[in-house]
């Protein structure tokens, strides 16, 4: 019975280990650009994105996690990572994808946060970003934006 319980703790203890030096890893992979687009049909959206454009040095992260309060970062990171895994590998990912309502609303924060200083004049409750700026898509983007 002591051999059992010494072995638990031994197990409990590896696991532990793995998961604080093994996770700082995982999360950090999961950040980038070249990790989301394993799943998502979204390639050419990220070929324009990196090949040009105004924001091709972000990571998809940047614009689609709530950057400035860490808590919601790995809450939505959980929870839109288990959506997309789940739709991708039922095979129900659509043809176009779009954004989510409460998508919409972290992406307008981000673009705010990025760009304060430029809309501080305006009202930015009224309008999204992107009403204004159509070219500021995954569509339109980089080499397609410049011709």
């Amino acid at each position: 019975m002591k051999i059992y319980k010494g072995l638990n703790f031994l197990i409990l203890g590896f696991l532990l280990i793995l998961i604080f030096i093994g996770l700082p890893s995982i999360i950090e992979k999961t950040n980038e650009s070249t990790f989301c687009i394993k799943c998502h049909i979204m390639k050419p959206e990220y070929l324009n994105q990196i090949k040009g454009g105004l924001h091709n040095n972000l990571k998809c992260v940047e614009c689609h996690l709530p950057i400035d309060n860490k808590i919601l970062f790995y809450t939505w990171k959980i929870i839109n990572g288990a959506k997309d895994t789940i739709i991708f590998y039922i095979g129900f990912t659509p043809e176009k994808i779009s954004a989510s309502f409460r998508s919409k609303e972290i992406i307008q924060n981000n673009c705010i946060r990025c760009h304060y200083q430029m809309v501080s004049k305006i009202n930015i409750t009224e309008r999204k970003c992107w009403f204004c700026h159509r070219k500021i898509n995954h569509q339109l983007t980089g080499l397609i934006e410049t011709f």
